[in-house]
């Protein structure tokens, strides 16, 4: 795969230093490390080795990465496998979220309430209607 003309290291080479100091101490050390690790990716800092053709002599330089999970040379060929490899497959489990309005049920009624998902079971109470929306009793409209 041809290497694409801009990398998200080449931002962090030109811009992080700059960026770093004007979010001085808005930045975790995690995220600095995680910068870091990007912009030595693949580079002379983080060392390599030497490809060789034994017939012709072609010598062809290959840097380490950094292993970080959150690189994008790194973790994306993985990532796109991934994808790859379950494209095309059925998902097992539906997960929907859904609610109706207060006025089509009963004010003790879980029906309408959120669901997690398939097969899993809802311990949350049912939300309660403001008093603006709660459906008239049947008291109230029998004196009306």
């Amino acid at each position: 795969m041809p290497r694409p003309k801009l990398e998200v290291a080449d931002i962090f080479r030109r811009y992080g230093p700059a960026w770093r100091r004007a979010n001085a101490g808005h930045v975790s050390l995690i995220q600095l490390k995680v910068m870091s690790a990007i912009e030595t990716c693949r580079t002379q800092a983080l060392g390599g080795h030497v490809a060789a053709c034994a017939k012709c002599g072609h010598q062809h330089i290959a840097y380490n990465s950094c292993k970080n999970r959150h690189c994008p040379k790194c973790q994306g060929p993985a990532a796109r496998d991934w994808m790859a490899a379950r494209t095309g497959t059925c998902c097992r489990w539906n997960i929907s979220t859904w609610s109706s309005p207060c006025r089509l049920r009963s004010p003790g009624s879980r029906i309408g309430t959120r669901r997690r998902s398939m097969g899993s079971c809802s311990r949350q109470r049912p939300r309660r209607c403001s008093p603006s929306q709660r459906t008239p009793s049947a008291s109230a409209r029998g004196s009306a």
